[in-house]
C-alpha cells in the first residue's frame, strides 16, 4: 500500500510519520500489554514473544502504514467538521477491524481492554503523531 500511495517525492516525510509514531506505539503497546489488558497469543515472531509480548504487526507495521497515509492524506484545507469526520471514519475503521480481530481469531485477546480503548488511543497517538509531523514538515521547509 505505502508504494502505491505514497509519492516518491514524500517518502522522507512517510519515514519520518511511522518512525514518530513506533516510538509512541512501541513504549503504548508495551505498557497495555504488561499490565495484561491486552495479549496477543499468536506472534510474528514467537520466540521473542517471552521478551516483548507486544504485536510487532500492529505496533511496527500496520500502525505506523495507516498514520502514514492519514497524515499524507490529511484534508488540511478543508473545514472542521469535514476533518473530525476524516479522523472518525479512519479511527473507527482501524477500531472495528481490531475488534474483528478480537472476535474471530487469535491474533488480539482483550483482557481489561475495551473497544472504546482502542479508538481514543489510536486517536490520541494519530493525532499526537499528525502535529509532530506537521512541526516537522514547517521547521523542514524553512531550512
Amino acid at each position: 500500500m505505502l508504494w502505491k500511495f505514497t509519492p516518491r517525492e514524500r517518502a522522507r516525510e512517510a519515514w519520518i510519520i511511522g518512525l514518530f509514531l513506533q516510538s509512541i506505539t512501541w513504549v503504548s503497546g508495551l505498557f497495555v500489554v504488561e499490565m495484561k489488558w491486552i495479549s496477543y497469543p499468536v506472534a510474528l515472531f514467537s520466540r521473542t514473544n517471552g521478551v516483548n509480548r507486544a504485536s510487532f504487526s500492529f505496533e511496527f507495521f500496520l500502525f505506523p502504514v495507516v498514520a502514514i497515509l492519514f497524515s499524507l492524506n490529511y484534508p488540511s484545507q478543508q473545514p472542521l467538521w469535514l476533518r473530525f469526520l476524516y479522523y472518525t471514519v479512519i479511527i473507527g475503521f482501524f477500531t472495528l477491524m481490531e475488534v474483528l480481530l478480537e472476535w474471530k481469531t487469535k491474533l488480539v485477546q482483550y483482557h481489561e481492554w475495551k473497544w472504546y480503548w482502542t479508538f481514543i488511543t489510536v486517536w490520541i497517538s494519530l493525532f499526537l503523531n499528525h502535529q509532530y509531523y506537521m512541526y516537522f514538515k514547517k521547521k523542514w521547509l524553512k531550512g
